[in-house]
């Protein structure tokens, strides 16, 4: 087999047909990869992170919430996409899920699921500084990307980065452009990993960067925001020897925490 992409001629599949694709049972059916859910030579790693998790959730029909996730971006992702799932430990409100991602040329995602239940509890923080929130986008200032990249599936303003801009930190109000029968919990790990690295907007134009893992922290117990809008905070604190580490945020129209996480990223500059 070639290492071309197999590319769906429909350039309109939504996130919640993809996953409809898949299956409800842990025994995953291939979803066929269409190029316009694509980030170069590999699946859109949200898109690829969001079928893991939805093999994952069904793998038994009682299961908690998820509280968090260990993604590895192992390789690219191409072709019939196949998410392998297997329960790890499942305890009285607990259960460690892991689900694997295969495309036509072997591993390409490696995750860690873990659902667990809410219970009472004495002890509450919350000590997250609250980024700078730009106004929610107006209809008619709305853009999309290419119908090859997979920001065709989705809706902001502007650029996603401004290369001419210097900084470590970029904050965006992202959104799918098709929404309707979506996990909640999958729509926030899809979109969460729409901005480039933070790194990027330290770097030339045209450097390399690859997103190696990802730790997502849910802190909502019931994600939900105003017709679809993400803020999208992702900051560099660190980078060197050609790799950075970022923390990340989510938060909804509300400015209410949703998720939070962090990445490592290798660069090449």
């Amino acid at each position: 087999m070639n290492d071309q992409m197999t590319i769906n001629s429909d350039q309109t599949l939504s996130l919640a047909h993809l996953l409809n694709q898949c299956g409800p049972g842990g025994d995953a059916n291939p979803v066929t990869l269409p190029q316009s859910w694509t980030q170069g030579r590999t699946a859109f790693g949200g898109l690829s992170t969001a079928i893991a998790y939805h093999a994952a959730s069904h793998i038994e029909d009682d299961l908690p919430g998820l509280r968090s996730a260990q993604i590895a971006f192992t390789g690219p992702l191409f072709g019939a996409l196949t998410a392998q799932t297997k329960m790890l430990r499942r305890g009285r409100s607990t259960a460690f899920v892991q689900s694997e991602l295969f495309g036509d040329k072997g591993l390409g995602l490696h995750c860690n699921f873990i659902f667990a239940g809410q219970r009472e509890t004495q002890v509450k923080a919350l000590d997250m500084p609250q980024p700078d929130f730009p106004p929610l986008p107006d209809e008619d200032e709305l853009r999309s990307g290419p119908e090859q990249f997979f920001t065709s599936r989705m809706e902001f303003v502007g650029k996603r980065i401004d290369t001419s801009t210097k900084t470590h930190r970029l904050t965006r109000w992202m959104r799918l452009k098709d929404r309707e029968g979506l996990d909640p919990i999958a729509e926030i790990l899809c979109i969460g990993d729409s901005l480039p690295p933070s790194i990027m907007g330290m770097l030339d134009q045209n450097a390399m960067v690859s997103s190696m893992n990802w730790q997502v922290n849910i802190i909502a117990d019931h994600p939900a925001t105003k017709d679809g809008w993400w803020l999208i905070d992702s900051q560099t604190h660190h980078a060197d020897h050609g790799a950075s580490s970022q923390f990340m945020a989510i938060w909804n129209s509300e400015r209410e925490l949703i998720a939070t996480g962090m990445q490592s990223v290798a660069y090449y500059a």
